[in-house]
């Protein structure tokens, strides 16, 4: 059991990139505008791959990245490794909290590849997230009973409020789920 801990810690240390750096982040090139990206033409910003139309714009790019940064898209989601660190920087930012306990199941890797879906950038650039490795009295403060679970939490309430236990991680469903607990935490 304890070698599984340290096989999840390491990947939660790492914050998943293998779920999010498959696939470039952009459809279009950041240098040359408007122009579709080639596959196997990318560059690393932040911990999320960048595509490229040609090989003359990825130099332009890896030269002055901070030039051309703001045309690639919603900056990538970052999973803090520690509810704490999320509950406190979400009490901080008046961000609702969006913690997902896993472990090494391939469930777990499926839930953290499909909350690495582009369509959920913006959606996660209004919320703190969170990844951690399941441990049951834990998860259980948040009324989560097996890995992978997600809940998404009031950090700004007394108490830290759970908002939303989700049974799924269904783009679509997540990205609803999150509008509503940004407008929630919003009305304070």
């Amino acid at each position: 059991m304890k070698i599984l801990r340290v096989a999840v810690a390491v990947l939660l240390g790492t914050g998943f990139a293998w779920a999010f750096q498959s696939k470039p982040v952009n459809d279009t090139c950041p240098v040359k505008t408007g122009t579709a990206i080639k596959a196997g033409i990318t560059s690393e910003l932040g911990g999320k791959t960048v595509g490229f139309c040609c090989e003359k714009c990825k130099a332009l790019f890896d030269a002055d990245p901070a030039r051309f940064a703001s045309k690639v898209g919603p900056q990538p989601r970052v999973a803090l490794n520690s509810i704490d660190a999320a509950l406190k920087q979400g009490k901080e930012d008046a961000k609702p909290v969006v913690i997902l306990f896993m472990d090494a199941s391939a469930k777990s890797k499926t839930w953290a590849e499909n909350l690495g879906d582009k369509d959920l950038d913006e959606a996660f650039a209004k919320v703190t997230y969170s990844a951690v490795v399941f441990d049951r009295d834990e998860a259980k403060k948040y009324g989560v009973s097996s890995a992978p679970g997600l809940v998404i939490v009031d950090p700004t309430a007394e108490g830290t409020k759970v908002l939303k236990t989700l049974t799924t991680s269904a783009p679509k469903t997540v990205k609803s789920e999150i509008e509503i607990a940004v407008k929630k935490v919003a009305k304070k």
